[in-house]
């Protein structure tokens, strides 16, 4: 049996741009804070890598530093283009896949990165019923 990949592994696997950046630990060490290890058990390492990526791209969007795809759908962005603009480049997005009328301000937030959408995804996998197998508990059964 393999080992599991580090939180590191997959952060350079799904955002590349990340590998080099000064503030990599503070992200992951942000959202090591916010992911729960009971709920998503073995995905644990891929949920913080998720969500790191998501929060580094939020924080580095505007100055464009997340590397060549920054700001584009490439580096994250979701949502239809509302406006374009061809000088100077300029491109807006609506909202994501998640409006806030259906979802808490925590989905609406992750929607607007794919890296977000990705991690609600894999919360979705893990999410907690009461059953006879894991207790409602998620993916971790802790």
């Amino acid at each position: 049996m393999s080992s599991p990949l580090s939180v590191d592994q997959y952060l350079t696997a799904i955002a590349p741009a990340l590998a080099a950046d000064a503030n990599k630990s503070v992200y992951i060490e942000m959202a090591t804070e916010r992911t729960n290890k009971c709920f998503y058990g073995k995905k644990y390492n891929q949920a913080v890598a998720l969500l790191a990526a998501h929060i580094a791209f939020l924080f580095t969007a505007a100055s464009g530093s997340m590397g060549a795809g920054s700001g584009s759908g490439e580096a994250g962005s979701t949502g239809t283009i509302t406006s374009k603009r061809e000088g100077d480049l300029s491109v807006s997005y609506g909202s994501g896949a998640v409006s806030a009328s259906a979802a808490d301000v925590t989905d609406a937030e992750l929607s607007q990165t794919r890296y977000g959408l990705m991690l609600l995804a894999l919360r979705k996998g893990c999410k907690p019923f009461m059953g006879v197998l894991n207790g409602g508990r998620g993916c971790g059964g802790c």
